[in-house]
């Protein structure tokens, strides 16, 4: 490459640069990146995966296959362990042409190439770029190694935006997210799946006895076993659901493309992991800890964010008022809930 060439080169990479760095909001900067990746590196598939260290796994943010193309439901998170080198540290990957994860060979991308995402002395993420005709090349390799380092600093920035948006967005006394944040994310969730033609399930739950911690051991204890429960729960669900605290000792958990089915799997799976363990053994001789479970779909029981609220919150009602630890289902025609599990 001869001097006017290279200049043109970095004129190309100042200019991609320009395009991520102008967005602030992490899923903006994510696109922008693929398809600087994509254009530069002349590839036809680009996936942006971003690390998650409570998981282990890495989570896909952008790519070229688009959020409604069914394609993408298999890999929204992938072990990308096997692309590490041996013995090396994950801050220090290094960019390299490999055999595809198996998830993606099912989509005929056998060959990628491997990008580490550095960032503040850890791994930010992976982003791997494919063709469909042939491999990448070693030169090829090298001209989007150029690129990358000058795009990172805007995945960097975003990343630190939504960190702060976060705690801003996250209950203050537990792990899940707070009341102000779930209407909005609700009613977002609701014109996707209307949008999209998707599933979209809601869980009302609220606690049986935690006033019963309260008047034996104060609200200090009371506190500590919500955190206890909201830990659990959060170690229940998938990555794309999430958890709210409703207010006091009510939950919500909205689960973005989850049929009827599989949000009363999930409330099980919730109902077991409460009442399968005692709470606050440091601190006392073991509280037993149960919840009342509401179930609403879309569009089965309602096709807007509060009608959901209102199906999941009475069918919740009911099994409280039934005996409890239990998990109703709201129906479309039928204002009483069955009951699907638990006690009877």
């Amino acid at each position: 490459m001869d001097e006017s060439d290279r200049l043109r080169e970095d004129l190309k990479v100042a200019r991609a640069a320009l395009g991520v760095a102008r967005h602030l909001d992490l899923e903006a900067v994510t696109e922008a990146f693929v398809r600087a990746a994509q254009e530069h590196g002349r590839a036809t598939a680009a996936l942006l995966y971003l690390y998650d260290g409570e998981q282990d796994t890495f989570r896909l943010k952008a790519g070229h296959i688009p959020p409604e193309d069914p394609r993408r439901k298999g890999i929204v998170t992938l072990d990308l362990a096997e692309l590490r080198g041996p013995g090396s540290a994950s801050a220090n990957w290094t960019p390299m042409i490999t055999r595809a994860p198996e998830t993606l060979r099912r989509l005929a991308i056998d060959t990628v190439l491997a990008v580490p995402l550095p960032g503040a002395g850890t791994l930010l993420g992976m982003l791997l770029l494919a063709r469909e005709d042939r491999a990448i090349t070693p030169e090829e390799a090298e001209r989007i190694g150029r690129l990358i380092p000058e795009l990172v600093p805007a995945l960097l920035n975003a990343v630190l935006v939504e960190r702060y948006k976060e705690l801003i967005i996250k209950d203050d006394q537990t792990d899940s997210y707070n009341r102000r944040f779930f209407d909005r994310f609700l009613s977002e969730e609701v014109y996707r799946a209307h949008r999209y033609g998707t599933s979209l399930s809601l869980i009302f739950l609220d606690l049986d006895n935690l006033k019963e911690i309260n008047n034996r051991y104060g609200h200090a204890m009371g506190s500590k076993a919500l955190r206890e429960v909201s830990r659990r729960m959060v170690g229940e669900i998938r990555g794309s659901d999430k958890l709210f605290r409703y207010g006091g000792d009510e939950f919500c958990v909205v689960l973005p493309e989850t049929d009827l089915r599989g949000a009363c799997d999930l409330s099980e799976r919730l109902r077991l992991s409460l009442g399968s363990r005692v709470f606050l053994v440091d601190d006392t001789p073991g509280m037993a800890i149960t919840a009342s479970f509401g179930v609403a779909a879309y569009p089965d029981h309602a096709r807007t964010s509060l009608g959901l609220i209102k199906c999941a919150d009475k069918a919740m009602q009911r099994i409280k008022q039934a005996g409890k630890n239990s998990i109703g289902v709201s129906e479309a025609a039928e204002e009483t809930p069955r009951i699907a599990w638990g006690k009877r």
